[in-house]
């Protein structure tokens, strides 16, 4: 095997590598968008439990203000124990509920487009993977073609038994003969 032919199998081997690299990394990044996904679920998930946990602190701690103005003899739902309750309890629960509810859908919006950031930067190795691949197989095409040709600008042609010569016009013919001479110098066929 040649010099030439041996570079062209080795950037085979070389492009068949990168294109198996891009690809591994698109799939290696798919995986980390999946990951990515699901814990943004897990974060909305505990937001969600929070905000569950708000209203049912709310909700505990409106009863006790109607229970302790019952047994105080005023009516819950007038005055005072109306506006302890929609002010000191029902309006904060509510601002921290609605803020959950908030926090649950961005953990699930910003886990979503940095798992889409994920695969375009997967889909981007890939790509890279097969331009990588192209050009190593480009550029070990023109050395190939280049291997043993001679420098630009010269003509190597000539072989034993080769005649060379030019006629002119009204002239005589010269004739040159490459190879064997005899002893006169004259080439022989």
């Amino acid at each position: 095997m040649t010099m030439a032919v041996a570079g062209l199998v080795l950037a085979g081997v070389s492009a068949y590598a990168q294109i198996k690299q891009g690809e591994a990394t698109k799939k290696a990044m798919y995986n980390k968008a999946k990951h990515t996904t699901l814990a943004g679920r897990v974060e909305a998930t505990k937001a969600k439990e929070q905000g569950v946990q708000v209203l049912k602190a709310t909700y505990k701690a409106l009863s006790t203000v109607n229970a302790v103005a019952s047994a105080g003899g005023l009516e819950p739902t007038l005055g005072t124990p109306q506006d302890i309750g929609t002010f000191g309890i029902l309006n904060p629960g509510l601002n921290d509920f609605i803020t959950s509810k908030d926090n649950e859908f961005l953990a699930i919006s910003s886990a979503n487009a940095q798992a889409e950031d994920e695969r375009f930067a997967g889909r981007e190795a890939k790509k890279a993977g097969y331009i990588g691949a192209l050009t190593t197989m480009g550029s070990a095409m023109v050395s190939y073609n280049s291997i043993g040709s001679a420098p630009a600008g010269t003509q190597s042609t000539s072989y034993p038994g080769m005649k060379t010569g030019y006629t002119h016009a009204g002239r005589a013919t010269y004739t040159r003969y490459y190879g064997y001479t005899d002893s006169s110098g004259l080439g022989v066929g």
